[in-house]
């Protein structure tokens, strides 16, 4: 009966290490550059990994392929929020929230509370005429949204 025990133990201690820690293989293992700082990595239904970097200026948005073991740079945003596999009302399928940042024309911008703006994952130059739509808040999108599941989230 002990041995069973041991063994039942081990056997659910490789499983939960399976399952969450090579979410943080994958992160130290490959990443677009050496330095870079990734907050969240996503697996999407295709097999391809999305990164989200934190740079001095925002975030950049990479597609990893495993396939070919390449990363892409798809775009960069000033604050990248979620990442979405499809929402009601709202066209295409992986779609992302974020912030962008905007000036007015004399100079400024409202960084407080800045707009949450819906676009698709593969839009290479996100802004106010590339959107495809708007949210108020993020406890809003999530009542109409399926969001991923993050496969890695860096620890702050």
């Amino acid at each position: 009966m002990f041995k069973k025990t041991i063994i039942f133990i081990i056997k659910l201690f490789i499983l939960f290490n399976l399952t969450t820690n090579s979410y943080a293989i994958l992160e130290v293992k490959k990443k677009p550059y050496d330095d870079a700082e990734i907050e969240k990595i996503y697996k999407l239904d295709n097999g391809k990994f999305i990164y989200i970097e934190q740079f001095v200026r925002g975030h950049i948005i990479w597609e990893y392929n495993p396939e070919t073991d390449k990363f892409k740079e798809i775009s960069k945003v000033w604050t990248f929020i979620d990442l979405a596999s499809k929402c009601e009302m709202v066209e295409g399928h992986n779609i992302y929230f974020a912030n962008i940042l905007e000036y007015w024309f004399a100079g400024g911008t409202i960084i407080d509370y800045p707009e949450i703006r819906i676009f698709n994952l593969y839009e290479p130059n996100p802004w106010r005429n590339t959107d495809l739509g708007i949210s108020p808040d993020m406890s809003y999108a999530k009542e109409y949204c399926d969001f991923y599941t993050p496969y890695y989230t860096r620890e702050k």
